[in-house]
């Protein structure tokens, strides 16, 4: 019920671009599409976020293009980026498969949080994006005691590394970095909006 009316406002306003318009309605326009986009994302993730929580999301098991997704989030974080004056570097290393399967939109979803993260924090400098196959002994202290699949030619573990030039995270905060609707209150967080949910998700994932 959220979702159909933002749907109804992007398609509109998609179809309303195409026409004769003026400098400043087209910019209209635009800002109009920017911020739908950003609302609809934000009920995605509350709505995501529920499901997770009780039990309830499926998820849509498929063959998909793993170079494509991340392609994709470089893609879609660049324009943010360069009006920040970041650089952005990309780099799959040579043993990542081209083809996975799993759900291709959540781990869209979980990556462009990270990275969405990391350009929302930098002020200036550079942000790396660095995926590949991780061997799975070094993920033992990452993941819970009850959850250790053995890698085979069937599985792998998928690691994504994001570093970059941002302020960081106050040793304060860190307790609370996986707390929905919770935020670092520095002031370079408080300037930066977001929902408080991305890293949220990426922890329940």
């Amino acid at each position: 019920e959220m979702r159909t009316p933002m749907h109804a406002i992007m398609a509109l306003s998609s179809l309303l671009q195409e026409t004769e318009l003026t400098p400043e309605q087209r910019l209209m326009v635009e800002t109009i599409l920017k911020s739908s986009n950003l609302l609809t994302t934000l009920i995605n993730d509350v709505l995501d976020l529920s499901r997770l929580e009780d039990g309830s999301l499926q998820l849509d098991i498929a063959t998909f293009n793993l170079h494509s997704v991340f392609i994709e989030v470089h893609y879609l974080v660049k324009p943010v980026a360069s009006v920040k004056k970041l650089s952005v570097t990309l780099n799959l290393v040579a043993d990542l498969p081209v083809y996975a399967i799993g759900d291709e939109r959540r781990l869209l979803q979980i990556i462009l949080n990270v990275v969405g993260n990391a350009v929302k924090f930098s002020k200036e400098g550079s942000i790396s994006i660095t995926a590949f196959v991780a061997e799975s002994e070094s993920l033992r202290y990452f993941r819970a005691a009850d959850f250790f699949p053995v890698q085979s030619d069937n599985h792998f573990y998928l690691r994504v590394q994001v570093k970059d030039s941002g302020s960081g995270i106050n040793p304060q905060d860190l307790p609370k970095l996986f707390t929905k609707f919770a935020q670092n209150q520095s002031l370079a967080t408080r300037n930066s909006g977001g929902s408080g949910l991305g890293l949220d998700q990426v922890h329940f994932h």
